[in-house]
């Protein structure tokens, strides 16, 4: 064998498991996925485009991350509302990774960070607001209104920032009062609404009274002070009151003339 053949000899093994190395670089990036690279350590390329990637395997590490939303559901927990009353919530939180870099490079594990961070927030968030209010233009806790959904996103947006996640939706799943104090707050509930029915009664009675007088006097009938007074205070009566209502017709009987009271038949009271 010449001496020119033998160099040839060797680098044609060496070529061919170059060539099979090098191939150990081809990967595949499946939809809605991202893939962090890392050579020696250090930060290289984010591969968003899905399909047939290559980047060479020497001294690599690549992380996947998906791309996708990503809905985790926060535990009951108790906590404190405005008024100090202790309620139980549970939440919903949905959020995405924008930028897999941070998911990778600035936090141990994405999820547990998000999950913790929110949790936190929900506290937080509904110590600011009352469980309920008669006040419609008040924000509650119950209602869940729109101003307290941003007010949960944006303060979870700001925590979770560093870790490149973007929160899509913070909603209660779960919300009432706490086993301790349901049986009372259930009571003081009814108590308003008995009140508020009352004074939704009162109301209409009263609109009801002056609009029968206003057409009473429109047709000609004219009563006078004492009368009205005795009508409104009876037609009050009747509307307010929470029993059925029976009618009773005075009637007066006039004995003859050198009777005895007790021949008259009746009382000078009257009788119903």
């Amino acid at each position: 064998m010449s001496i020119e053949v033998v160099p040839l000899v060797l680098g044609l093994p060496i070529l061919g498991i170059f060539l099979l190395y090098s191939l150990g670089g081809l990967f595949i990036v499946q939809p809605r996925m991202q893939v962090v690279v890392l050579r020696f350590g250090k930060y290289v390329k984010t591969i968003q485009d899905d399909g047939i990637a290559y980047v060479f395997p020497f001294g690599r590490k690549l992380y996947t991350l998906s791309s996708q939303v990503v809905s985790i559901d926060l535990p009951k927990m108790m906590v404190l509302e405005a008024n100090g009353n202790p309620i139980e919530v549970s939440a919903v939180c949905a959020y995405q990774v924008r930028e897999a870099r941070k998911a990778v490079l600035e936090v141990e594990n994405c999820n547990y960070y998000v999950h913790n961070l929110a949790t936190a927030v929900v506290k937080n968030v509904c110590s600011h607001y009352p469980y309920e209010t008669p006040d419609p233009s008040q924000p509650c806790l119950k209602k869940e209104s729109e101003l307290i959904t941003r007010h949960l996103i944006h303060e979870l947006q700001e925590l979770v920032e560093p870790a490149g996640v973007q929160i899509l939706q913070v909603r209660f799943n779960d919300l009432t009062y706490a086993p301790e104090i349901a049986q009372s707050m259930l009571m003081r509930q009814q108590a308003l609404a008995m009140v508020d029915a009352r004074r939704t009664i009162v109301e209409g009675a009263v609109w009801t009274v002056v609009n029968a007088q206003q057409r009473m006097q429109a047709a000609g009938l004219a009563l006078t002070p004492e009368i009205a007074d005795s009508f409104a205070s009876n037609l009050m009566l009747v509307l307010c009151s929470g029993e059925r209502v029976q009618t009773f017709m005075p009637i007066e009987i006039t004995a003859p003339a050198g009777a005895r009271p007790e021949a008259a038949g009746a009382p000078e009271g009257g009788a119903s």
